[in-house]
């Protein structure tokens, strides 16, 4: 039987590469694996250092009075009378008794009634306003503009005028039914504005006012005592105290009440408690391992994290030293423990908030639970200074981690890209090794095939014993 060999190209020799390929990518898989096993705990990682920034975030509530102090305003029956927004680093609380007699309004004016809004009809010439600051303010109608909308448009275009204007349709008078209405721009005798005279020339219709509303003040009245207000909208109607007046009743008044939030502050606190628990869990989830766990892909026995939850347990523990109401009703020096206040861990190693408990003793001694809570030694900045190790920017055991495993992720990247390299070489090598042997595989097959036909087969005999046979 004729020698036999793989066409160019053939199947067998592109296996043979492959299956050497294939050895030599080996070392590639083993790293690629490793670095599936570090990203898998720099994933981990990143949802550790996520509550470690919500702890930050919540401590930074707790860790001053200024931060970790509500305010809210009770008004009673005046809540439909009065808005109230508080400034709690500038408010006290406080009780005030308020009656709203009147409210403050804008000068104001409509004019007579008109066929259509957009018919030119009042020619060409001047309004001019006298303004509160005593200067006057004059816009120019031409001709184009010598509509109820084109008037309106020149008077709201110029920033400087001291009016608005808008058309408004009385469906009233089915027959003039588009009037303007002017409105000075804010409340109150202080802005009051003269309305305009108007001087126009050539016009089918002649415009005229038709009424006008005085600006006035507002006028309430304060633990008995009444004054006028500029406005309905009162910055700093009390130290940090900011209102809107939205009706009056004479003769109506209700009792406006500035007092701590009580509620919110325990929400703060709650907030605080949740983002301890999200760590601590975290840290027992890390350390409940068996024969299944793959323990290089989490940070299991890390001794970082037994440290930390030492550190966070202990502060639990520990008293905060304040001047507050004894049992005897007495104010003196002591110490508070957390537990006396609605904190405390559960069984299974969680942190219990009792809100209850917190609000009733804020309501009893609020100065003493804000310097246990916010004090310099108190508890938020004593948890602070138990995670700052941690948290710390630059040499912070968070940052310094992530650091290290980043490094190591990069350092195998480059070990792959590296390897690949090789192996890009090492295959490119042996392609062109067996592409050179194909070839002359190929041109012996060649050579076979005329030799066979030009010599004949002699029965179909092997070739290459013919020409041994011969060759002698």
């Amino acid at each position: 039987m004729g020698l036999r060999f793989d066409p160019v190209g053939g199947g067998q020799l592109k296996n043979t590469v492959k299956q050497l390929i294939e050895i030599e990518r080996q070392p590639i898989r083993a790293l690629e694996a490793r670095k599936a096993i570090e990203e898998t705990k720099m994933k981990l990682f990143g949802e550790f250092k996520s509550k470690f920034t919500g702890l930050d975030g919540a401590l930074g509530l707790l860790t001053s009075f200024k931060n970790f102090r509500e305010l809210k305003a009770e008004r009673g029956e005046g809540d439909k009378l009065m808005s109230v927004t508080i400034d709690k680093e500038k408010a006290d609380p406080g009780t005030y008794e308020i009656q709203i007699d009147q409210l403050a309004r804008r000068s104001s004016a409509i004019s007579g009634g008109y066929e259509d809004a957009e018919k030119a009809i009042v020619g060409m010439g001047y309004i001019v306003f006298d303004r509160p600051d005593g200067e006057t303010w004059e816009v120019f109608v031409d001709e184009e503009q010598a509509s109820l909308n084109g008037i309106a448009k020149m008077i709201n275009q110029d920033k400087r005028s001291p009016v608005r204007a808008a058309i408004v349709k009385d469906a009233y008078d089915t027959e003039r039914p588009f009037k303007m209405i002017i409105t000075a721009k804010n409340d109150g005798l202080d802005d009051e504005v003269i309305f305009p005279q108007f001087y126009f020339m050539d016009g089918v219709e002649d415009f005229y006012m038709e009424d006008e509303r005085d600006a006035q003040n507002a006028r309430i009245t304060i633990d008995g005592f009444p004054i006028d207000i500029e406005s309905n909208q009162v910055p700093d109607f009390l130290p940090g105290v900011n209102v809107f007046l939205k009706s009056a009743r004479e003769d109506e008044p209700f009792m406006l009440t500035i007092t701590e939030d009580y509620e919110k502050i325990a929400g703060k606190v709650k907030g605080l408690v949740e983002n301890i628990n999200g760590v601590l869990e975290f840290i027992y989830k890390q350390n409940a391992v068996d024969e299944r766990t793959d323990t290089r892909a989490t940070f299991a026995g890390d001794s970082g994290l037994q440290i930390i939850e030492h550190k966070i347990r202990n502060v639990f523990h520990e008293g905060y030293p304040v001047y507050g109401l004894n049992e005897d009703e007495e104010r003196g020096f002591m110490l508070i423990q957390l537990s006396q206040i609605g904190l405390g861990f559960e069984r299974n190693g969680q942190v219990k908030f009792d809100e209850k408990k917190f609000q009733t003793a804020l309501e009893r001694d609020f100065a003493a639970v804000s310097e246990a809570i916010t004090g310099p030694d108190g508890f938020a900045n004593r948890m602070k200074g138990a995670v700052s190790g941690y948290t710390r920017t630059g040499d912070g055991l968070l940052g310094v981690k992530e650091q290290g495993l980043r490094a190591r992720i990069k350092q195998i990247d480059n070990q792959i890209e590296q390897k690949q390299r090789v192996v890009a070489r090492k295959e490119q090598s042996l392609t062109e090794q067996f592409s050179r042997l194909q070839a002359s595989l190929s041109t012996m097959q060649r050579q076979q095939q005329y030799l066979t036909a030009t010599l004949g087969g002699g029965g179909g005999g092997d070739l290459l014993g013919q020409l041994l046979n011969t060759g002698g």
